[in-house]
């Protein structure tokens, strides 16, 4: 009861302060970027990957209005690195601006693509110590599907662990219809099925549904799924240091 009691007493103490130092940065200006090139940390330290998909030629998915994917990743993965940063963790971005991080040597478009997705993969073998999350938006034919839904890399148990408090996460706070369930990452994402490390993908939304396409542009919604992601892992990580497997966080 106690051990309850404290995490849960925790958990709402560190989400409190870093949603006040959140504000306070956001209100007073942009935050230092904490990205692969501008602050390498060592291979031991515990550090969170936060990946926002595609960039550059790779638009990702574009919406039933024409929103295109892979500005709102970076807009949420942004407030995000924020969040972690100000609570005073260690944050890897494997992008901070609308770029692809693929090879000089790729011409086409699909080499461009494949390179960057390598590039990444390599980044986050660096940080073995680490939690990545992705962030992207979903799309379907149906445009009556609407909701937050969590991947988890096969090859860690503890990603399909992060992924679960994630989608608790969510399905308690941002969802328009019923909870969603978490899934394994298949070999047709190709990041989550080799990473080796804790690693989850997070479709915060579905870009086909013209209603929840326009909350994922809205800035007031984005803090909504930061805030849902950062209690998420605040939760695994309690977890983790309350019934630890190894030496790894």
């Amino acid at each position: 009861m106690l051990i309850k009691i404290r995490k849960e007493y925790l958990l709402a103490v560190g989400l409190a302060l870093a949603l006040l130092l959140f504000i306070i940065l956001t209100k007073g200006g942009t935050v230092g970027l904490t990205s692969a090139e501008a602050s390498p940390a060592s291979s031991d330290d515990f550090v969170i990957i936060l990946d926002p998909g595609h960039g550059g030629v790779d638009g990702g998915a574009v919406g039933v209005n024409g929103t295109v994917e892979k500005r709102i990743n970076l807009e949420i993965s942004l407030k995000l690195r924020d969040v972690f940063t100000a609570a005073g963790y260690t944050v890897i971005m494997t992008r901070d601006t609308d770029k692809s991080i693929h090879d000089s040597t790729a011409d086409t478009i699909r080499e461009m693509k494949v390179s960057d997705l390598h590039n990444r993969l390599a980044l986050t073998e660096m940080y073995p110590n680490s939690l990545l999350i992705s962030i992207h938006q979903n799309t379907l034919g149906n445009s009556s599907v609407t909701g937050a839904q969590v991947f988890f890399s096969p090859n860690d148990p503890r990603s399909e662990q992060l992924a679960q408090c994630l989608q608790d996460s969510f399905n308690d706070g941002i969802q328009l219809a019923g909870d969603r369930e978490i899934k394994k990452a298949g070999k047709n994402l190709y990041l989550f099925y080799n990473a080796k490390n804790t690693a989850v993908l997070a479709e915060c939304g579905f870009l086909s549904n013209s209603q929840e396409e326009a909350m994922l542009c809205d800035p007031d919604h984005q803090d909504d799924i930061v805030h849902c992601i950062y209690r998420g892992t605040l939760e695994y990580l309690s977890r983790r240091e309350e019934s630890p497997s190894d030496g790894k966080s």
